[in-house]
């Protein structure tokens, strides 16, 4: 039997201190080659995307995928809420359910990386961005480090001052807008970007020993001398980073290898790194660069947790196919 499950039922079945936990459990399993992973692929049209992320963790005999629209794409019903496909790895269909944890996914995956990559008195962010991921990812970070501070940049005034309110009442420490892009890197201990662009939002110049870096945005975020700059480079898929859905240029780290200036085992990650398998930083001094790259075995290890806390709980509808 297939269980269905809505949005609304399995949404508080999981916070962001659980989701941390599954997720460094989900790269543990990705570090030690226990995952299957596949670059997200999309289906353009005019007005956006379907987004399909798949994956498999080994360990867990779990594997599937979520879908959902993609960039650009917002329903006339404004609801962007995914679905889920839960299989075990014999192939026997656990769960079908509508999938609203992609930010809390997100948030736990830059928790995972803050903690691992960043210095340890990390006191200090800037953020770029004021989308749907920037609170919780400044969440995850919270969860991890002591933040006291967040300085806050996007072109748009009026939103970037409501964004700040709201998050310094959620976040409770001081978040304050800043006019210039520079004043959101310079003097911070850890800089999040979480925007749509596809140019980079700030030159490698702007970099100060002992920074951790993080782009949870289109892989163009982050210029190519911001990787060289970097002391490591680390990301969650390396084959996705390789194989990004996005085929409008420019691919910073892709072309970087192709241009002869980098070698993929330059590149770390993120599952390597928690394991001791691949440096993360070495001094306080290290800048460290990482970027979501959105490997699905991370989906899929929050999509299985919610199923058997609905199990436990009687939620759902049984069904056969």
């Amino acid at each position: 039997m297939t269980l269905l499950l809505r949005a609304d039922e399995v949404a508080p079945l999981l916070d962001l201190p659980k989701a941390i936990e599954l997720t460094e459990r989900a790269f543990a399993e990705h570090g030690k080659g226990r995952t299957f992973t596949h670059a997200p692929f999309h289906l353009n049209v005019a007005d956006g995307a379907l987004r399909v992320v798949s994956g498999a963790l080994l360990d867990s005999e779990r594997m599937g995928l979520r879908s959902g629209p993609g960039w650009g794409l917002t329903p006339p019903s404004g609801n962007r809420t995914g679905v889920g496909l839960l299989y075990d790895t014999n192939g026997e269909f656990l769960a079908i359910m509508g999938y609203p944890f992609a930010a809390l996914r997100v948030g736990a995956t830059v928790a995972v990386s803050t903690k691992h990559l960043a210095r340890a008195d990390a006191r200090r962010v800037g953020l770029t961005g004021t989308g749907n991921l920037s609170l919780p990812i400044l969440e995850g970070v919270k969860a991890v480090r002591d933040i006291r501070e967040v300085f806050v940049f996007s072109r748009d005034a009026e939103r970037r001052q409501k964004f700040c309110e709201s998050a310094a009442k959620t976040l409770g420490i001081a978040v304050t807008p800043v006019d210039d892009a520079r004043k959101a890197v310079a003097g911070m201990d850890i800089v999040l970007t979480a925007t749509s662009s596809r140019k980079p939002l700030f030159p490698a110049d702007w970099l100060e020993p002992g920074m951790h870096v993080a782009s949870m945005g289109p892989i163009s975020e982050m210029h190519e001398d911001v990787y060289l700059k970097a002391d490591r480079i680390i990301v969650t898929s390396v084959d996705n980073e390789d194989n990004y859905f996005v085929r409008t240029p420019p691919f910073p780290l892709v072309d970087l290898v192709q241009a002869g200036k980098l070698k993929w085992e330059d590149v770390s990650e993120l599952g390597a790194v928690t394991q001791g398998r691949a440096p993360g930083r070495k001094a306080d001094r290290d800048i460290t660069a990482f970027h979501e790259s959105q490997g699905g075995f991370g989906d899929i290890a929050l999509v299985s947790a919610a199923y058997e806390e609905a199990k436990k709980r009687g939620y759902g509808q049984e069904m056969t196919f």
